[in-house]
């Protein structure tokens, strides 16, 4: 995985959208449990992503895909009371989900083409 992918771009920008969303959409003060996941799983995904930015590789997004799906289902488990905090989970969760699959996706694609052109 040599390539730099956009989407790698993309999920560093909803991680660093994960860390700031508890004051962004203000659950900061009333939802903790909520806002620790934020923070905690935010600084994960920009670390991650950067990782990948930096030097591609599918592990990287492994690790963004399984991110992605703690943020889906997470609200759930930690028992979160904040409708705001769910939405944004679910859908941070499903957009780290969604791209880091498409690079995935995109890294197979390129690896073909490169074994079928030489």
């Amino acid at each position: 995985m040599k390539e730099r992918r956009w989407q790698d771009w993309l999920n560093l920008l909803i991680g660093v959208w994960l860390f700031i969303s508890p004051w962004a959409i203000g659950f900061a003060g009333t939802d903790m449990t909520a806002s620790w996941n934020a923070w905690i799983f935010g600084v994960a995904t920009v670390v991650f992503s950067a990782l990948a930015v930096s030097m591609p590789s599918a592990w990287e997004e492994v690790i963004n895909i399984l991110i992605g799906i703690w943020m889906v289902i997470s609200s759930w488990v930690l028992g979160v009371a904040s409708r705001a905090a769910e939405s944004n989970a679910v859908i941070v969760g499903l957009l780290l989900i969604l791209f880091a699959a498409w690079a995935m996706a995109m890294n197979r694609i390129s690896q073909r083409e490169m074994t079928t052109t030489n």
